[in-house]
């Protein structure tokens, strides 16, 4: 889910969002302190059969970059997953780090 900042301020879907990362960097965070969880502690998980991975479309945004740590200046890219999008504030975070937002795309 992204979280979408209205030219009020207001954040919708903020409590939502904060619950669920928080829930998943704990998860993730026990693991990478110690063991798997077990066979007790996935007792109340839903089971999944016949599975296989698969890809969703998740929210991003495209455009030119300018002074981005990893990809050249003038490329034009797809960010990660959109978290959160504050247009009419000038930024946007995506899973891997905050953007400004200059101009927006014109529609020809």
């Amino acid at each position: 889910m992204s979280i979408i900042i209205m030219p009020n301020g207001t954040a919708l879907h903020m409590e939502e969002e904060l619950h669920l990362l928080t829930e998943l960097q704990r998860d993730i965070a026990r693991i990478d302190r110690g063991p798997h969880p077990t066979m007790r502690d996935l007792a109340d998980a839903p089971l999944l059969e016949n599975w296989a991975l698969g890809m969703r479309m998740q929210p991003c945004l495209t455009g030119v970059v300018e002074g981005h740590p990893k990809l050249r200046s003038g490329a034009r890219t797809a960010t990660s997953q959109l978290h959160l999008f504050a247009p009419h504030h000038g930024y946007a975070r995506t899973l891997s780090r905050f953007y400004r937002l200059g101009r927006p795309a014109t529609e020809d």
